[in-house]
Parts: C-alpha cells; structure tokens; sequence
C-alpha cells in the first residue's frame, strides 16, 4: 500500500513542500536585501523619534525585516520537513512558522502599503526633513542634504513597492507551506473537507516499502 497525502502521493507531496519551501527561502532573502536597501538609502537620514510619519517607515521598516527572517526559517524548515515527514514536532513547527509568516507578511503589507500612501500625501517631507529647506522646489539648491533629494523620493517608492509584492507573495507562499502541514497533521480542515478524504492510501500493494516513502506512480 502507498499512502496519499490530498491527492498526490507521498513522493509528489515531498517535491511540492520543498519547492514550496524553496521559494520561501528565496522571497525572505530578497526581502531581506530590500529592507537593508531601504535603510541604508533612505531610513538612516529621516529617522525621527518625535516625527510620526518618519517613526512609522522605521516601523515598517523593522517589521520588513523580522518577517523575512522568519520567512528563511519557515522555508528551511520546509525544506527539511520534505526529507523527514513522520517527524511530528517538525510538521508543527512548519505549521506554526508558516501561520506565522502569513500574518507577518500581510502585517508588512498593510504597512508598506500605509507608507506608500502617506508618502504620496505628504509630498515626501518626511523623507527630506534632514534638508534644510521647505519647498520641494528647491531641490537642486540644497547643498547640505547628507544625500541626493533628487532621487530619495523615487528610490523610497520604488522599494517599498518591491517589498510589496514580495511580501504578498511570500504570504501566498506560505499558506501553501502551511495547507501541506495541516494535511501531515491531520486537523480539523479548514474548507469542510473530514480528513480521512485528506489522507488515503492507495489499493496497489507495495510489499517491502515504507509507506511514507512511496515513489512516484507512473502513467
């Protein structure tokens, strides 16, 4: 007998939750990469502790970076979850870290998305309160900003707008990883389904083989 996992047999179920995993560990460093950008190009000149608005991208800003972190390490353990599926305290570990990435990565998102917005409403003075003038008409003429006013505007937007999308994506991502735990759990599904439908075995005897190491069934 060859046990299935939600339709997919167990070899196909390891290759999904490792590419599932994969990808989590790709989108987390390119995250990462992006909040570190931020910072460096833009959030070290404009930090503000009594400025609400500069206060806020700091925030955001920091919370772009937990979630990636935890976003590495929900896809590493992904990945290993795909080599060792009986381990159960790995399959809640997986769950748990998954749950936890989507709600870091939506909470990012709402964020990055309220930054965008503010910056539009705003003009941008936030972001060019090191300056020392006050119309943003006077940008080629100010010659003790600690960077170039010309383009910290663009430059925010624009990487704020990738973090944006990476952290949607890693939210999907991570449902993913975190609907392929529930089935190894076993739970109580989450769309009406009993999980005995979940989780079956197929009729073809497999004499001598593991059950959680079936290989792929061919055509």
């Amino acid at each position: 007998m060859c046990l299935r996992l939600g339709g997919l047999n167990v070899s196909d179920f390891r290759k999904v939750l490792m590419k599932s995993g994969l990808v989590l560990v790709v989108l987390g460093h390119v995250s990462f990469i992006a909040a570190a950008l931020l910072h460096g190009t833009v959030l070290r000149y404009v930090t503000a502790p009594h400025d609400a608005v500069s206060l806020q991208y700091c925030v955001v800003n920091i919370f772009s970076v937990a979630s990636a972190i935890v976003v590495i390490t929900s896809g590493i353990a992904a990945i290993v979850l795909s080599r060792y599926l009986p381990s159960i305290p790995l399959r809640w570990a997986v769950f748990s870290s998954s749950v936890a990435c989507v709600l870091l990565s939506l909470t990012c998102a709402l964020g990055l998305l309220a930054s965008i917005v503010v910056t539009f409403a705003t003009q941008g003075r936030a972001l060019l309160a090191a300056c020392t003038f006050e119309s943003p008409e006077l940008l080629a003429l100010a010659p003790d900003c600690p960077f170039d006013p010309t383009r910290i505007y663009s430059s925010s937007l624009c990487l704020w707008g990738i973090s944006l999308v990476f952290c949607v994506t890693e939210s999907v991502f991570a449902v993913r990883c975190a609907q392929l735990a529930h089935q190894l759990l076993e739970l109580r599904p989450w769309w009406g389904k009993s999980s005995h439908h979940m989780m079956e075995e197929s009729p073809e005897p497999m004499e001598g083989h593991d059950l959680m190491s079936c290989p792929s069934l061919g055509p």
